[in-house]
């Protein structure tokens, strides 16, 4: 298997020179002068503007850097080691979650995001689960991610409570040029291909078509009862783009589809001894589970954009046109051991509470997104005003079902129950922003918006074997929910030199209140709540932004983000080895009472020339505490904020012989400090989060057109886990290290 993959890996890439040399137009080039830095052109303000003139909390990570790392295809890749960003890496895309800034997260309920998501200025967050992170697809071909940290809400809207990220594809450019990678990992066995064509077919239409595809036959994560993957990850996405530019007009029309399977929601039984039930512990191999029940994850997009930008004189007019559908269906062991070894287990005393050896959970949803964002933005006052105006319609869909299976006994024969879910959102908001020069080194910017959200559920809860409504009243949801959100911006600029702006900012944001659809059992120790409301927030900062010389740029700020009815996630008590509900608990939201996170963040970006190299070198640090400040969670630790965030990110670059170029880079991403979850009053402690030190390497070759590369994650090879229950913890991966094959023309 791996010499076929090896074959294919240089067949592949040797077959690329035909169609580069086929080329008409030369390379592209990244900047007319190299000793020159390149200034970085953002839309953080819904208007194009250079990244030093923002006066906010934001980092732009290019194409460049993403390709020297190579590539990103989850969002640890993409965005670990930024500032203030933490990624709650639960293995899967399906409940993986970013949160910036410590806002809070709600993994593996219906919860929204504390982060805004979009795509290409789109808001692609959100839904019934899954809706928390990015998918696959969304990284592929990217122009840039643009992460704006704190308070987003004025311009953003709802659920940018610590932030927001939003990632640009590469547009069609106005050249012949293209690329090919591909890519193959030893540790899992693991196929990678990506390639764009990007082709002019006039003076004023340019199209980009693109295609990525992954084949694993290997993994990391074993199911050793029924021989099987578990971090199974095969997929295929395809991208086609036309872009139509004249003097006044740019508009795109992109279309995209990506299905595929991805790793599963996985874990390892850990439970210290001793415990009522496992009178000696029970812990299982690192990666390796003996789950009686198969478990699989399974993904698919199809999304449709229309971005327009129409000049009209002294004012901008921008379009876009949004319709995305997300498919997930996921299902996993939710006891985590097989009959036959829970007999043995038995028979040597290792437990003897009660367990369901086949209680499993299935789940499915189709969400549906539709998007409407206009603006018109211009200059007053020979261009001391700055104004922004537009509006925002989204439609958001969810169609779901979750099915929990049992093991059928005298005293209950049901095999289990089903769960359907219909979840329907809209939302409309107007939103404007003034920039006003009071001088030339002084600005003072509002930004407001007005949100109205209408939001609704319907589920019941069915045996499946009699079709008959099952829980009682407490599975009955009729959620209706209609809310309005005023969020603003203030913000006061000085440049006390060119290129240097210092800012002092205060904001509001709010987190969509929603309804849990699972409601646990009878016999669950904490009651789950059937709904919760919306998060408000007022955050405050102080930041200072720029360039101290030519090659070298930096970013301070510090916050302090005051929530009401923040939303937290907690589960309903039950845990494996409970006397009283022994099963993988169930997680839910609900509102926590008034919450407080402070922090502070910093990061620098320098070259160095190193005679007829340079390096590149980005450093980051944060430091967040968060804390309940009233309610029934009263000056606990918020859960998952780890008090450090650190990341550094170098690549060094130096011709070497026969005219190629060598490329080294090296990834570090670490964390300390923190707690996994809040806790009941009178509970025990919570447990505390694994520090990590993360180090990631890649060599690469570059001579003329083409690239080879030698690449290791996890260099040192250590294990963490990225989260820990009463009886359960999810491991990350262990070191891969592969090659790369690659060309651009």
């Amino acid at each position: 298997m791996i010499l076929r993959k090896t074959i294919l890996l240089f067949a592949s890439t040797a077959l690329v020179p035909m169609a580069a040399f086929a080329q008409s137009a030369p390379a592209a080039q990244t900047a007319a002068n190299e000793d020159e830095p390149a200034e970085i052109l953002v839309t953080a303000r819904k208007r194009t503007e250079r990244l030093i003139d923002v006066p906010t909390a934001a980092s732009v990570i290019d194409a460049t850097t993403i390709a020297e790392r190579g590539g990103a295809t989850n969002p640890v890749e993409l965005l670990g080691g930024q500032p203030s960003v933490r990624i709650l890496d639960t293995g899967t895309a399906m409940t993986t979650e970013i949160s910036l800034r410590g806002s809070p997260t709600t993994r593996g309920t219906s919860g929204d995001p504390s982060v805004g998501l979009f795509r290409d200025g789109a808001y692609i967050g959100g839904g019934g689960f899954s809706g928390r992170s990015f998918a696959r697809i969304d990284q592929f071909d990217i122009g840039r991610v643009e992460v704006l940290r704190g308070t987003q809400g004025a311009l953003y809207g709802r659920n940018s409570v610590g932030g927001a990220v939003n990632i640009v594809s590469a547009q069609a450019e106005f050249d012949n040029s293209g690329w090919i990678n591909t890519r193959y990992a030893f540790g899992n066995d693991q196929f990678q291909l990506q390639g764009v064509v990007n082709t002019m077919l006039s003076e004023e239409v340019a199209i980009r078509l693109g295609v990525d595809h992954v084949d694993q036959s290997g993994g990391f994560f074993r199911n050793d009862f029924l021989n099987t993957n578990l971090d199974r990850n095969d997929s295929t996405g395809v991208r086609g783009q036309i872009r139509w530019r004249d003097e006044n007009t740019d508009l795109t029309v992109r279309g995209e589809y990506w299905d595929g399977q991805v790793p599963v929601i996985s874990f390892r039984v850990f439970i210290d001894p001793p415990r009522a039930g496992f009178p000696r512990g029970y812990i299982q191999p690192v990666r390796t589970y003996p789950w009686s029940t198969p478990s699989f994850s399974a993904q698919t997009v199809a999304s449709g954009l229309i971005n327009l930008t129409q000049e009209m004189g002294s004012v901008t007019l921008r379009s876009i046109t949004q319709y995305r559908q997300r498919k997930a269906d996921y299902a996993f062991d939710l006891d985590g051991i097989n009959p036959a070894l829970l007999a043995t287990l038995r028979a040597a005393g290792t437990v003897t509470g009660a367990v369901d050896a086949g209680s499993a959970q299935e789940r499915n949803e189709n969400a549906e997104f539709y998007t409407q964002d206009l603006n018109l933005s211009g200059d007053l006052a020979e261009g001391r005003v700055k104004w922004l105006a537009g509006v925002e319609y989204l439609r958001l869909t969810s169609v779901s079902e979750q099915r929990n299976f049992r093991t059928p006994t005298a005293a209950n024969t049901s095999p289990g129950t089903r769960q359907p879910l219909d979840i329907e959102f809209k939302s409309w908001a107007t939103y404007g922003s003034l920039d006003y020069a009071i001088s030339d080194r002084v600005n003072l910017i509002g930004e407001v918006r007005q949100t109205w959200d209408d939001k609704s559920a319907t589920s019941r809860r069915f045996d499946l074997a009699t079709g008959l409504p099952s829980g009682g009243p407490g599975f009955v949801v009729d959620f209706g929910k209609d809310s309005s959100n005023l969020s603003y911006n203030g913000t006061l600029a000085f440049k006390p030199a060119d290129g240097v702006t210092l800012y002092a900012k205060v904001g509001s944001s709010y987190r969509a209140g929603g309804f849990n659809q699972d409601l646990g059992t009878a016999n669950q120790p904490i009651p789950i709540p059937a709904a919760y409301d919306d998060e408000t927030s007022t955050s405050f900062e102080l930041g200072a932004k720029g360039r101290i010389s030519r090659a070298t740029t930096f970013n301070f700020a510090a916050y302090q983000t005051n929530s009401t009815d923040i939303i937290v996630q907690l589960n309903n008590g039950c845990f494996i080895g409970s006397t009283v509900c022994s099963t993988t608990p169930v997680s839910f939201s609900s509102n926590g009472g008034k919450g407080r996170v402070r922090g502070a963040e910093a990061d620098l970006t320098t070259r160095i020339d190193l005679g007829a190299g340079r390096l590149t070198l980005t450093g980051s640090v944060s430091h967040q505490k968060g804390r309940a400040t009233a309610g029934a969670f009263d000056n606990q630790l918020l859960p998952q904020i780890p008090r450090w965030i650190y990341g550094v990110n170098a690549t060094l670059s130096h011709p070497v012989a026969g005219g190629a170029t060598a490329l080294i880079n090296l990834n570090y991403n670490g964390q300390s400090g923190g707690v996994h979850d809040l806790v009941a009053p009178n509970a025990p402690a919570p447990l505390d989060m694994d520090k990590i030190d993360l180090f990631n390497a890649r060599a690469a070759i570059r001579y003329g057109r083409f690239d080879a590369a030698l690449f290791v994650s996890n260099l040192f090879d250590v294990t963490y886990d990225v989260f820990r229950g009463a009886g359960a913890r999810r491991i990350n991966p262990p070191r891969n290290y592969g090659i790369e094959l690659g060309i651009r023309w």
